[in-house]
C-alpha cells in the first residue's frame, strides 16, 4: 500500500509546491538588487500644459517604486521640434545605461531612431504615436481619443441640440487631436452644427496669452455661438479665459482632467470633459516599459474596461460634467479618483514587484451606481472584454494548477 500511495502523494506535493511558486512574487533579475538597473528615458515632443506636467509626475513616482531599488528616469523635451525628438531618441539609445525608452507623440519619421533602439535590445513604448508601429517589438499606447470626443460631444448634443453655431480650437499636428477631430467632423454633420470659427495650430502660438487673444478675436468677429469645442485641456482652459473676456456665455466642451481643470470647470462655462487621471496614465507608461524589459508584457490584467489590440494598449476615458463636480462637491483629483476609482487604473499593466503609486492598494471597490450628472467608464456591455492573453498571469497559473491538485486527492481518496 505504501508503494502505491507514495507516488500519488509525491505528485500532489509537487503540484502544491508549483502553486506556491506561482503565487510567490519574484522580482525579475533585471530589477533585483541594491542599485538601479539602468535608465529609462522619456522623449517628449511637448511638455506644455497641466496634462503633461502630471503625466511626467506619475512616470517619476512609479519609477521610484519598481523592483528592489527603482529605476532612473530621465525626461528629454524636444520643445515641439520633431527633428529634435528623433535626435533625443538616438541620444538615449547611445547611453550604455539605457534599458527602456518611452516616446510621447511623434510619427513614423521616428522609425529610424526607434528601430535603432530596439536593435540594441532597448524596450520602446510609444504614447500617442501617429502611424503604424515601426517594429513588432514597439509597444504603442494611447487614450481612447475617439471615445473621449464622442462622450463629450454626445453630452453637448443632448444638452444643446441641433442647428447651432459653434466654435473650434485645435491643433491637427498631433495624433490624438487628429483622432478627436475626426469625431468632431462627424458630429458637425450629424447635428447640423455650423462652425463659425476655427483657431488652428493652437499649440504653435508663442504664449498662451497669444492663443487667448486669437480666440477672443474669433469670438468678437462672430455672433450667436452656442459652444466651442477645444479637445485638449491647454486649449480648453485658454478658451474659457477668452470667453470670460468677451461674450461670457459661450459653453466650452473640452478634454482631459486634472486639479486645475476641476477648479476652472466649477467656476466657468466649461460644461464637460473626458479623459483619465494623467498621473496614473504616466505611472502606467513606466510600468509598460519595465514590464517589457522584464519580458512580462503579455497581458493587461483583469480590468474589462481595458483591452489590447496586437501590441497596442488603449486606455479608456471617463466623462466628467460640471453638474457632477458641483453635485458631488468634487474639488480635486484625489476626490474625483475616490468617486471614480477606475481612473486610477488599478489593474492596468500591474506586477507584484511594482509598488502602486497614490494608495492604489487600499482603493475602495468601484461603485455600481452612476452618480447624477456623470458617466462612468464604459461597461462590458458597451466594450468587449479583453482577448484571452497569450500567456497566463501567475494568478491564472495558480488557479489552473488547482485543478490537478483536486484530481490527485480524489484519486488518492477513492483508489488507494
Amino acid at each position: 500500500m505504501k508503494a502505491a500511495i507514495s507516488p500519488l502523494f509525491m505528485l500532489a506535493s509537487f503540484a502544491a509546491a508549483a502553486v506556491a511558486r506561482a503565487e510567490e512574487c519574484v522580482t525579475p533579475p533585471e530589477f533585483s538588487g541594491p542599485s538601479s538597473p539602468g535608465t529609462v528615458y522619456v522623449t517628449m515632443k511637448l511638455t506644455t500644459g497641466d496634462f503633461f506636467a502630471q503625466l511626467m509626475d506619475g512616470m517619476k513616482q512609479q519609477a521610484e517604486l519598481v523592483g528592489d531599488s527603482g529605476v532612473t528616469l530621465t525626461i528629454l523635451d524636444a520643445n515641439n521640434n520633431e527633428t529634435k525628438l528623433a535626435e533625443d531618441i538616438m541620444s538615449a539609445t547611445q547611453d550604455e545605461t539605457t534599458i527602456g525608452i518611452v516616446t510621447v507623440d511623434g510619427d513614423e519619421d521616428l522609425c529610424g531612431a526607434i528601430n535603432s533602439a530596439i536593435k540594441k535590445g532597448i524596450a520602446v513604448v510609444s504614447f500617442d504615436f501617429d502611424g503604424d508601429a515601426c517594429n513588432e517589438k514597439q509597444v504603442k499606447t494611447s487614450q481612447m481619443d475617439e471615445k473621449m470626443a464622442k462622450l463629450v460631444l454626445e453630452n453637448a448634443a443632448d444638452t444643446l441640440g441641433k442647428g447651432l453655431n459653434v466654435g473650434y480650437v485645435n491643433d491637427l499636428n498631433f495624433a490624438p487631436l487628429q483622432k478627436r477631430n475626426e469625431v468632431w467632423e462627424a458630429f458637425k454633420k450629424a447635428y447640423n452644427w455650423n462652425q463659425v470659427f476655427f483657431v488652428q495650430n493652437a499649440s504653435q502660438f508663442a504664449t498662451q496669452a497669444d492663443l487667448q487673444a486669437a480666440i477672443e478675436t474669433s469670438i468678437e468677429e462672430t455672433s450667436n455661438v452656442s459652444f466651442t469645442y477645444a479637445p485638449w485641456d491647454y486649449l480648453s482652459q485658454t478658451t474659457v479665459s477668452a470667453v470670460k473676456e468677451t461674450d461670457g456665455s459661450i459653453d466650452v466642451y473640452g478634454a482631459d482632467i486634472n486639479d486645475q481643470d476641476i477648479t476652472i470647470m466649477r467656476n466657468s462655462t466649461w460644461r464637460a470633459t473626458a479623459g483619465g487621471d494623467p498621473m496614473y496614465i504616466g505611472a502606467s507608461l513606466t510600468r509598460m516599459v519595465v514590464k517589457t524589459v522584464a519580458g512580462q508584457l503579455t497581458a493587461i490584467g483583469s480590468n474589462p474596461f481595458l483591452f489590447a489590440l496586437g501590441n497596442e494598449l488603449s486606455i479608456p476615458s471617463v466623462l466628467v460634467t460640471q453638474d457632477f463636480l458641483l453635485a458631488e462637491d468634487v474639488t480635486n483629483m484625489n476626490e474625483l479618483d475616490k468617486k471614480l476609482p477606475a481612473m486610477r487604473l488599478p489593474d492596468f499593466v500591474t506586477a507584484c514587484w511594482i509598488k502602486p503609486i497614490g494608495g492604489q492598494a487600499d482603493m475602495p471597490p468601484p461603485t455600481t451606481t452612476t452618480p447624477t450628472g456623470n458617466v462612468p467608464p464604459p461597461t462590458p456591455v458597451a466594450i468587449s472584454p479583453p482577448p484571452t492573453p497569450t500567456a497566463p498571469s501567475s494568478g491564472n497559473v495558480a488557479r489552473l494548477l488547482t485543478v490537478p491538485i483536486c484530481v490527485v486527492f480524489v484519486m488518492v481518496y477513492f483508489f488507494v
